[in-house]
């Protein structure tokens, strides 16, 4: 079997809850959800992985950081050097954002296995489905990051199977494999995490500067 040498690397903010509940009066109440819900998925042949790789532990040495680079808790102005590495290697980037308030969809439902998480699983095979194809891969892995809510009696086999199924054809086959792996240790998908972060500040008004380090000729937003 030929090696795979093209990459999605993917990671989410927010979570797959409905964010209000309907009481007897017809009053929406909070179910602490988050409100808004985004993915992003980075799309990078072998060469511009090697790279990506580099300049992270580069910028991450510079600013003498060693934990996890996660949106919340990283310093603004490593932050925003990490966000500019996607403009220096012109890293292509694919996200979605569903505001949950409007969304129409069926949300994450706990202890239904057949509906699994429907909320999830679309939103999720969309976003591949689209980039996978703007990006002309065949034959690419694709890396989620992993989450409990994916598995259907202790596999990933059953999401893994319907994503395949949204993007594969009998003559072209553009997912060879899909690993689900903790961000923790993939420097690649913790840069989808700070962009899904970015996002987040943008669209809640909490730091509009971040999104806007980046070219918007490599963030692109599906619908």
């Amino acid at each position: 079997m030929d090696k795979s040498f093209n990459f999605i690397f993917v990671d989410e903010s927010g979570d797959p809850g409905k964010p209000y509940e309907i009481d007897n009066s017809g009053n929406k109440i909070s179910t602490g959800a988050s409100l808004f819900y985004i993915l992003s998925a980075v799309c990078l042949d072998h060469g511009k992985l090697f790279a990506l790789e580099n300049r992270i532990m580069e910028i991450k040495n510079k600013y003498r950081y060693r934990g996890e680079l996660k949106a919340q808790n990283i310093p603004l102005g490593l932050y925003k050097d990490l966000l500019n590495i996607i403009n220096e290697l012109e890293v292509k980037i694919y996200y979605r954002l569903i505001d949950k308030m409007k969304y129409k969809g069926i949300f994450a439902v706990d202890g239904k296995k057949k509906l699994h998480n429907v909320f999830d699983e679309y939103n999720l095979a969309k976003l591949v489905s689209f980039a996978i194809n703007k990006c002309g891969l065949d034959r690419a892995e694709v890396v989620i990051d992993r989450a409990d809510r994916r598995l259907l009696d202790g596999k990933f086999d059953n999401f893994n199977n319907y994503l395949m199924s949204k993007v594969n054809r009998k003559t072209i086959k553009r997912i060879e494999f899909i690993t689900h792996v903790n961000s923790e240790y993939v420097n690649a998908m913790q840069i989808s995490d700070l962009v899904s972060g970015a996002v987040k500040d943008f669209v809640t008004g909490r730091n509009k500067d971040l999104k806007m380090v980046i070219n918007r000729r490599f963030l692109i937003k599906i619908y």
